[in-house]
């Protein structure tokens, strides 16, 4: 029931910030050769409905939405509905976060879950120190370097810039690689801690006790309650990907949520800023409820409850 005052409250502020924070998009369309002229200024203005008081293009703007109108683009892609600039790229970043938060699951959860297996050996330190080291470099900075090791000197890869429409391409390695590894020391760390409570506990030595293999432990009786936290920050991770990874997306030419946010935010675009704000906040919403939903499966205590 609190989602829709939640959503209110988020168009409410992205709005004020919008119409009273500094930046004109006309400035931005026109650059140096904006109208001197007061006049034809005005009636550029007026064409797009900025010269109107907030509150009038506030409640105009929300009975829009109610029929699911969120307005034209006036810079990005000047004129073109702002719902069908989301739609081509909200495609393209669920596709590349869908593919990412597969990896992150197979990779950092069966990493963590043999880190603790492996607790206070070598195998254990070398698996917390590389995914503690990956994340510390900033994307704009991987990216760049990357490019130079595997495209320009081993020449393993032609090309890394742009998007070829699937996540099965060449041009999707490098991306799929810098998205993964920011979030993969958050789940490489919670599931090894997880996995390393749940193994002191009373019911697994029983198992033990009854003759079950470490693998059988692990499916029937470990995996599950461990990774309750690991489902948390999942959701969170899996928001970030699915509504695209601004930096990522804008270093590699990908025409994903992500860039779409970055052209709106540059260009003082109000209405792409607005609609892509609401459609986060949208998707991180449903992602919350699929994660809450998702505790009673991984823990019968909380069905008990």
């Amino acid at each position: 029931m609190l989602s829709i005052p939640v959503l209110l409250m988020v168009i409410i502020i992205t709005f004020t910030l919008g119409y009273f924070g500094p930046g004109d998009p006309l400035q931005f369309q026109f650059g140096e050769q904006i109208p001197s002229d007061p006049v034809a200024l005005e009636q550029i203005r007026h064409a797009h409905g900025l010269d109107r008081p907030f509150h009038e293009q506030l409640g105009s703007y929300i009975a829009g939405l109610l029929t699911g109108n969120m307005g034209k683009s006036l810079v990005v892609q000047q004129g073109r509905p702002v719902s069908a600039l989301m739609q081509r790229a909200l495609g393209v970043s669920m596709q590349l976060g869908a593919a990412a938060l597969v990896l992150l699951v197979v990779v950092g959860i069966p990493l963590g879950v043999f880190a603790a297996y492996h607790k206070n050996t070598w195998i254990d330190y070398t698996i917390v120190s590389a995914s503690s080291l990956l994340p510390t470099t900033p994307p704009f900075v991987l990216a760049p370097i990357l490019l130079i090791i595997f495209v320009l000197n081993l020449g393993w890869l032609k090309a890394s810039f742009g998007w070829d429409g699937t996540v099965f391409s060449q041009k999707a390695i490098l991306p799929l690689f810098i998205l993964i590894i920011g979030p993969l020391l958050t789940i490489v760390r919670q599931t090894r801690a997880g996995v390393i409570e749940t193994l002191t506990q009373d019911y697994v030595r029983t198992g033990r006790a009854k003759g079950l293999s470490e693998f059988q432990l692990l499916v029937r009786h470990v995996l599950k309650p461990s990774l309750t936290a690991v489902l948390t920050s999942l959701g969170f991770v899996a928001a970030t990907l699915l509504t695209g990874a601004l930096f990522v997306e804008s270093i590699f030419g990908i025409p994903g949520f992500g860039s779409l946010i970055y052209n709106a935010l540059r260009s003082y675009d109000y209405p792409v800023i607005l609609g892509t704000t609401i459609v986060g906040v949208l998707i991180l919403m449903v992602v919350n409820l699929i994660v809450d939903l998702s505790y009673a499966f991984l823990d019968p205590r909380v069905r008990a409850q």
